[in-house]
């Protein structure tokens, strides 16, 4: 028994000895009396959430937010809030309602948007393959769940165990795949595991690949571009070919190496230190040959090109002494014909003297005397002009003086002595 005050903004609901609940809103002030007096909760939903109302009767009713509802426990079994689904642009949800007739409807909502389902209406709920706690590229059953699905082009990385080649040898081959969902409906219709489906394909393309090969034919052929190459996307028929029938396109495959077991990788690391080592002294000894051949042609080269030298030098020699032979030749020749002529104009020059002196019967002794001069001028001159061309033609005129007249009619020393008197003997 007392009074209760009911502020503005709550609610509360008063039940009676008899059971029945009236509901009080404030801003009030009410006397109890053997009755019961309990206030409302009051739920709030934002703009990122919405309300679920679940009532007596079994209806459900979704409001979105802002808004709020008191819980009144006579009508409703519960109020709940609840996040609203935000979609971003490459991501969807896929939507499954039940109609009037109990035929259930599937749609496909796209983002960018706030998703609130309605009470008839419910997520598809996807459970795949995802990587294992430690180890990303090991994948478990149901490692993945979501219910928003990404459009957008994505990968994962992936080893294929245990794959045997045709010597027996057990390998295991590292891929990342990357694809693309193309076409929803065809997932949904075609399969509940895309993952899955991926790494049963490409396992069972790996493993026909290396069952035709042995080891080392696997460690060669995986890195070749030409013919059957783990490189490349075509390669993988399965995985592409059921990539396809889901919905999926494969867009690359990416072949990141292999691993084996630890005894076999350990004989293979010594066989490729053997290898190596025989390459890189077979290098050495290919670049000592190479180095003994580049000296060795270097040094007849060098041979070569002294030799050639040597040659040039003599023909050089050779051509100037056969300058200098032809040039004495021509000079020699020059004088042979200077002499000729100067004898015949000599002999002409007498004869035309002789015919003047005939010619003027000696008139007197002074004539003679003048022709003679004359004509000894003459011959001076022309003997002037003939040294003045041997000077032009850089002949030693002593040397030719002395070779002309090699026995001289008479010879003149001069002595000289201290006093500075001299002394003249001729012979």
């Amino acid at each position: 028994m007392g009074f209760k005050t009911i502020i503005e903004g709550q609610r509360a609901i008063i039940t009676n000895v008899q059971g029945r609940s009236t509901i009080v809103e404030g801003p009030t002030r009410v006397f109890l009396f053997r009755k019961q007096f309990r206030l409302l909760n009051r739920y709030i939903a934002d703009q990122s959430h919405y309300l679920v109302i679940r009532y007596h009767d079994g209806n459900v009713k979704h409001t979105q937010g802002p808004t709020s509802e008191f819980g009144n426990p006579i009508e409703h079994e519960s109020i709940q809030v609840m996040p609203v689904i935000s979609l971003d642009a490459n991501e969807c949800l896929v939507v499954y309602k039940q109609n009037d007739t109990n035929k259930v409807l599937r749609r496909i909502v796209t983002g960018p948007q706030l998703f609130v389902p309605a009470p008839s209406e419910w997520l598809h709920d996807f459970v795949w393959h995802g990587s294992a706690p430690n180890d990303k590229a090991h994948k478990i059953p149901g490692a993945t769940k979501f219910t928003k699905l990404r459009t957008v082009p994505d990968q994962f990385y992936f080893n294929v165990r245990d794959v045997r080649t045709a010597d027996d040898a057990l390998i295991t081959v590292k891929l990342m795949l990357f694809f693309e969902l193309t076409d929803i409906e065809t997932m949904l219709n075609t399969t509940h595991d895309p993952v899955a489906d991926f790494i049963n394909s490409s396992t069972a393309d790996v493993i026909a690949f290396a069952s035709q090969l042995t080891y080392e034919q696997f460690l060669e052929n995986t890195g070749k571009r030409i013919g059957y190459n783990m490189t490349k996307v075509e390669s993988y028929k399965q995985l592409v070919t059921r990539a396809q029938r889901i919905g999926y396109n494969m867009t690359k495959v990416v072949y990141r190496g292999y691993h084996a077991s630890d005894n076999l990788q350990a004989m293979h690391d010594s066989a490729i230190q053997a290898r190596t080592r025989l390459r890189l002294e077979a290098e050495t000894e290919a670049q000592k040959q190479e180095l003994a051949d580049l000296k060795t042609h270097r040094e007849l080269e060098r041979n070569r090109n002294m030799q050639k030298i040597a040659r040039e030098d003599a023909d050089h020699k050779i051509a100037m002494e056969r300058d200098v032979q032809k040039a004495r030749l021509e000079a020699a020749a020059k004088q042979h014909e200077q002499d000729l002529q100067q004898k015949l104009k000599n002999q002409e020059l007498e004869l035309d003297i002789k015919a003047r002196i005939s010619t003027l019967d000696i008139e007197s002794d002074r004539k003679k005397h003048e022709l003679t001069l004359e004509m000894q001028q003459r011959t001076n001159q022309d003997k002037a002009a003939f040294f003045e061309k041997l000077l032009k033609m850089d002949v030693d005129l002593t040397k030719y003086l002395v070779s002309q007249y090699q026995h001289p009619d008479r010879i003149i020393r001069v002595d000289g002595v201290p006093s500075g008197n001299v002394h003249v003997h001729e012979n």
